[in-house]
């Protein structure tokens, strides 16, 4: 459900000076990082993930747009992972959450689940409570889909997957909308690549 298909279009590599590069010359730099990356996803293939880090680390040092470090930092935590380098993965991570806004929630899920990584039991119940916060205001005002299917991680992270289908039950009563009738559908499936995921990364739920 959560699974991507990278599709690559071309390959190519360009390696500058540091300094005169222009918004064009980040443009195309930016276009071949995209084009590395997705290649040495379909390929599975660890050279072209070395020369996206390679590249990756020359645009965060010319790069000052705060949207692009977060892709270039997505793209290097993906990278690590992929290479079962989970330390340096969680470390990418975490530099692209932390471009987000404070109250942004999938912020606030992230720091969660690095906390609970850390066995910092407070420190992780401090974000999962403050994430629920953060979901209940917005959806006071209005029902929003990105809010309630982080409100349902926040649960599940909280109190464990049987919880959260119940608050997934009560919304759905609410608002039957086509995606959570489809995580309805698909919860066994969402519950084990959730499980798979706390798992690599070494995480206990709190419940």
């Amino acid at each position: 459900m959560r699974k991507i298909l990278y599709i690559c279009i071309g390959l190519v590599l360009i390696i500058g000076c540091a300094k005169g590069q222009n918004k064009e010359d980040l443009k195309e730099l930016r276009d071949s990082l995209d084009n590395v990356f997705f290649m040495g996803c379909v390929r599975n293939d660890t050279i072209m993930f070395k020369r996206a880090l390679e590249l990756s680390n020359y645009l965060l040092s010319a790069d000052t747009s705060n949207i692009d470090k977060r892709q270039y930092y997505q793209y290097r935590s993906i990278i690590f992972f992929s290479l079962g380098r989970m330390d340096e993965a969680m470390a990418n991570a975490e530099h692209a959450v932390l471009t987000l806004q404070e109250n942004n929630p999938l912020r606030l899920i992230f720091l969660s689940e690095k906390y609970l990584r850390e066995h910092n039991k407070d420190s992780a119940t401090y974000y999962i409570e403050k994430t629920i916060a953060v979901c209940d205001s917005s959806l006071n005002d209005e029902y929003n889909e990105d809010m309630a299917i982080n409100k349902i991680k926040a649960i599940y992270l909280r109190d464990g997957e049987k919880n959260a289908k119940i608050y997934l039950s009560k919304l759905l009563k609410a608002h039957p909308s086509p995606l959570l009738k489809s995580l309805d559908g698909d919860w066994n499936e969402w519950v084990r690549m959730n499980d798979e995921e706390l798992k690599l990364m070494n995480i206990k739920i709190l419940r």
